[in-house]
């Protein structure tokens, strides 16, 4: 197990980052510093997304590797099918060709034509006919055909990755289908809306012509923002009571109030906490917990969780307890105090996430030491 961690991490080291430029090419997908010498601020987003990263993301390559190993490698085309779409369109499942880790490009984004939920090992119809699909009606461009797409403003088009169930029909992944329940669907709002805002800037670069003023974000700022976090969920404290001298009763508010899917969303091991403390006379007495999550269990019942294992082994829903999008929930909690002192509280929401990594650790044996005079 150790030398295939150390193969693994060496594997992921040795791959460069930096690609030249280029002409456009039909018929293949496009390295992304091929679009970036013209759509330079787009590409400077796309560079720091997890899009970008979703191969060379460190939680991802530990769980990868857990996977792979687990599965005796039968697990590539389902892991990399969206951290790694040009090496299961090319083929490259090995990922020996450096534009295999360039994660989620901008050429595979920009050729799909379709996406079908029904095929679940790939949802995604790619086009590589040299055509550049979009939201925008009347674009155009000296280099490369342009076509307007209905689909890249859809949550359709992001539910090909962000959608998934076991072949039981379990649901591990279920954003889209959240969004789907969700107010904002029902008002028209798209994840697009929330994950890909108008910007300052142009589309094009402005030696050549600045393009469209405006551009969509394309860091695409999800989970791993604490500021997209902070916007989705809040908590605040409603009352403190003391019905009888010896008892107390604290009610919180917990609410889903900016988004449109439940909250947390994506991989089951993702939680939110809400730590409440009461205090009596300036002293703790009591500390409460809740956690919002859903909760899968493996074919033997047992809690899953690591990430992998959500993946591989989910066979049964133990319980959700997570916010849908536009919740409210009171939460109740009572408890002894002394029959003095008067009564305050505390509370923090948190958003918690503990992946596995791989680490870097110093290993040293001493040999013989010796001293001179």
């Amino acid at each position: 197990m150790l030398l295939v961690l150390a193969l693994f991490v060496l594997w992921f080291a040795s791959v460069g980052a930096a690609f030249g430029g280029g002409e456009i090419e039909s018929g293949v997908l496009n390295r992304s510093a091929v679009c970036g010498e013209c759509h330079e601020a787009i590409y400077a987003m796309w560079q720091r997304s997890m899009h970008s990263a979703s191969l060379t993301d460190p939680i991802f390559q530990a769980s990868y590797m857990r996977a792979y190993v687990q599965t005796r490698g039968q697990a590539r085309e389902t892991c990399l099918r969206c951290h790694a779409p040009v090496a299961v369109m090319t083929g490259d499942l090995d990922l020996e060709d450096p534009a295999s880790h360039e994660g989620i490009t901008c050429d595979y984004c920009h050729s799909i034509v379709s996406v079908d939920l029904e095929r679940r090992h790939q949802p995604f119809t790619v086009a590589l006919d040299g055509i550049k699909r979009g939201p925008l009606a009347d674009a155009e461009s000296p280099v490369h055909d342009v076509a307007r797409s209905d689909l890249h403003l859809s949550s359709e088009f992001c539910a090909g990755c962000h959608e998934y169930a076991t072949e039981e029909g379990l649901p591990i992944l279920s954003t889209y289908s959240e969004w789907r329940l969700s107010p904002q669907a029902a008002e028209g709002k798209t994840c697009q809306h929330c994950h890909m805002p108008l910007q300052e800037g142009t589309t094009v670069r402005a030696d050549l012509g600045g393009g469209r003023p405006g551009i969509n974000l394309h860091d695409i700022s999800g989970g791993h923002s604490p500021e997209q976090v902070r916007k989705a969920a809040t908590a605040r404290i409603l009352r403190i009571e003391r019905p009888e001298p010896t008892s107390a009763v604290l009610e919180v508010e917990v609410a889903n109030i900016g988004s449109g899917h439940s909250i947390p969303t994506g991989l089951p091991t993702r939680k939110l906490v809400l730590e409440v403390v009461l205090y009596a006379g300036g002293r703790e007495v009591r500390r409460f917990e809740r956690v919002y999550q859903r909760t899968l269990l493996d074919a033997d019942r047992r809690l899953i969780t690591e990430d992998h294992r959500v993946m591989l082994d989910a066979r049964y829903l133990r319980d959700d307890t997570r916010l849908r999008p536009g919740e409210r929930r009171l939460e109740r909690f009572v408890a002894s105090v002394p029959s003095r002192g008067s009564l305050h509280a505390t509370m923090k929401l948190l958003y918690l996430y503990e992946p596995q990594l791989l680490l870097r650790e110093k290993m040293s044996i001493e040999i013989i030491s010796d001293r001179a005079p």
